[in-house]
Order: C-alpha cells, then sequence, then structure tokens
C-alpha cells in the first residue's frame, strides 16, 4: 500500500469535471505543473464528458468514471482506490470533499485524506437545496479529513469559526496562475474587461449598471457564459448600452485581443481567492471590485495593482473607475508582483511539499 523508500508517492486526484471553472483550472494546473517524478498521479474525474481544460501532462493517468452525479459514483469510487492503492487521496470541490468525508471508513485506513476547499462554505452552502442539511453535513464529516487545503485566510477562518474544523487540520496555499510570455500592453484607457461565469453570485448586473453611471466613453466587453445571459442582455438594452457593453461568450484563451484594456472589472458578491484576478494580474490589468467575504482583499493592494470599492455602492464603482483612470500604474510590477505571489511553479511546490510531509507523517 504505501511507497516503498525511493519511490513515488502514489497520487490519486478526484474532480467532478474538467469544465470551465476555478476549481477545473486548479486541477488542470496542478496536474501540469506536478513533479511526476515523485508523484505516480492519477486524475479521476467523475464525468469527463464536456471538458474544458487539457492535461498536457502525458505522466498523468486520466480516468473517466462516466457518472452523472457524485452521489452515485461510491462503487466507482471505491474500485479506483481498491486497483491504484493511493497513499493520497486529493479531493478539488466541497461536494466531492463532503462525500469522500462521509464515507471515509469504507477506504483503507492508510490512505491520507486531503481536500481543497472550493469556495466561502457558509456562503456557499446558502446555494444548497438544503442548506441546514448541507451545514450540518460539513461540521459533522469534514473532521474525518486529514487536512484540508484553503485558497484565502478568509475561507480557513470561516471553516474555523463557523464549522469548528481545528486550525491545525488547514493550511492555507493560494490558487497558481499560469506565467505570461510577451510584452505588456499599454492600456486603452475607456476598455474594460471582466471574465466570469453568468450566475447570480458573480453580480455582472451591478457592474453593467454600475458602468452606465460613467460620464466618459468606454467599452466594456464581458466574457463569459451562463445562466444569467439572458437578463444581462435584457439589462443591456433597457440601459440602451448595446454599443458599449458587449456579452462575447466563453473563450478557451479569454484575455486574448483584451491585453491592452486599462482595467479587470469584478462584480462578484463573494469569492474564494479568484483565479480570474490573477490572470489579470499576470497581464498587468489593474483590478477594480467590490470588497466583498472571500479572498478579494487578500489579491488587491488599494493603489498598486487596484482599487477595493464598498460592498453595494454602485455608485462609488462607478466613481473608483473614474478615479483609478488617473492613477498610474505599473502594469510591469503588477505582473511581477502577481508572478512572484502565485505563479504555478511554486504554488504546485508548496502543494506537493504538503502532500509530502503529510505522507511522511504516515511513516
Amino acid at each position: 500500500m504505501n511507497a516503498a523508500a525511493g519511490s513515488k508517492i502514489k497520487l490519486l486526484i478526484f474532480t467532478p469535471t474538467l469544465q470551465c471553472g476555478g476549481s477545473e483550472k486548479y486541477v488542470s494546473l496542478l496536474c501540469n505543473y506536478i513533479d511526476t517524478k515523485k508523484f505516480d498521479v492519477t486524475l479521476c474525474i467523475i464525468n469527463n464528458a464536456h471538458p474544458f481544460y487539457t492535461i498536457n501532462n502525458a505522466a498523468i493517468e486520466i480516468i473517466d468514471l462516466q457518472k452523472k452525479h457524485v452521489r452515485t459514483s461510491l462503487f466507482a469510487l471505491l474500485k479506483i482506490s481498491t486497483l491504484k492503492q493511493p497513499d493520497i487521496i486529493f479531493t478539488t470541490a466541497n461536494h466531492l470533499n463532503i462525500y469522500f468525508a462521509l464515507f471515509r471508513w469504507l477506504f483503507s485506513k492508510k490512505i491520507k485524506f486531503i481536500a481543497r476547499e472550493s469556495s466561502v462554505a457558509s456562503i456557499n452552502t446558502k446555494r444548497a437545496k438544503l442548506p441546514t442539511f448541507y451545514n450540518w453535513l460539513i461540521k459533522k464529516y469534514y473532521k474525518k479529513i486529514d487536512c484540508i487545503i484553503c485558497q484565502s485566510q478568509y475561507m480557513q477562518q470561516d471553516l474555523i469559526d463557523n464549522y469548528a474544523v481545528s486550525e491545525n487540520k488547514t493550511v492555507v496555499i493560494n490558487n497558481p496562475v499560469e506565467e505570461v510570455a510577451g510584452t505588456i500592453h499599454a492600456p486603452v484607457v475607456n476598455k474594460f474587461v471582466t471574465v466570469a461565469r453568468l450566475s447570480e453570485e458573480k453580480g455582472i448586473d451591478r457592474l453593467i449598471r454600475s458602468v452606465a453611471k460613467l460620464t466618459m466613453p468606454f467599452q466594456f466587453y464581458i466574457i463569459g457564459d451562463g445562466n444569467k445571459r439572458g437578463a444581462l442582455r435584457q439589462l443591456i438594452e433597457s440601459l440602451h448600452l448595446q454599443n458599449k457593453i458587449f456579452l462575447q461568450g466563453r473563450k478557451e484563451n479569454p484575455f486574448t485581443g483584451l491585453e491592452d484594456a486599462a482595467f479587470f472589472l469584478m462584480g462578484s458578491h463573494y469569492e474564494g481567492f479568484p483565479n480570474t484576478l490573477l490572470e489579470a494580474g499576470m497581464l498587468g490589468i489593474p483590478v477594480i471590485a467590490f470588497n466583498v467575504p472571500g479572498g478579494i482583499n487578500e489579491i488587491i493592494n488599494n493603489g498598486e495593482n487596484g482599487l477595493l470599492v464598498k460592498n453595494n455602492d454602485e455608485d462609488a464603482f462607478s466613481l473608483a473607475i473614474e478615479k483609478a483612470v488617473l492613477i498610474n500604474f505599473s502594469r510591469q510590477q503588477i505582473k511581477q508582483t502577481t508572478q512572484k505571489r502565485f505563479s504555478a511553479n511554486d504554488i504546485v511546490k508548496k502543494i506537493a511539499n504538503l502532500f509530502m510531509q503529510l505522507y511522511m507523517q504516515s511513516k
């Protein structure tokens, strides 16, 4: 079961999908950057029918369970675990974390279970069908996980305060972002961009209302898709902004052609640790965002790489855009700082070191 001295650590990673999303992006970066000389890695996907991200690391074995839901995958998960005999099982989404914790007693006691918390649990669970029950499951079963990786300090404290998770069972490791080659583009002052799922919690509607208040000319490009697309289109039309705000849909490389945007606008009502903010930073694009629960204010330093605005104050957001135009943001410095803090190479090394540390504890 356990790796012999000098052999690789057997790592079994579970993710619901490889569709477009923050957790899926995280999984793809982890697999593409992890040192496969030290780890024997199998990526197990609950359903990979519609992949968005690609695993380029040829040393990673990929298994598609072809299950429609996590809740119907138990026997398949047990079968894969028995077959692969992992030293570590790593789960990467909140509902998957709960599922493994709930049935941990069916797996070998020698396996170290590590989970990545994918959102601010106390807020995200309010969107569940049975929020009270969901909260109870986290509080009761998360204690069975050996270690929980939190994307931000806020997420860590949320688990400690609201779910009685022991602090020594948590660790903060920020999300990774790939480095971007090439020169920094000079900003087009009136050009803005947002990359987000078009869903309620992303607050795209309040960005649209905020830019509608601007007295300056502008072009605002919104990259992404989701169930609020129709409602957002209607809002744009009602404000007569069809020639200023453009719903671009989902793109594999969302910032292509928009590297010269003056600002990245973020309207989210809460965020764990948004990948798109890091991607904007790698391009040197400053961010204007509402100061909401989660890790946004752990990324943005006012006046250096963007501006934070009081939550729900759309008038203040509009004024912040006009103020930001007058600030001489150093796009080169934004890129360098982002690269220093969040580069995929460094962050994945931190994750790998955690895996090795927990593995050695079982020796």
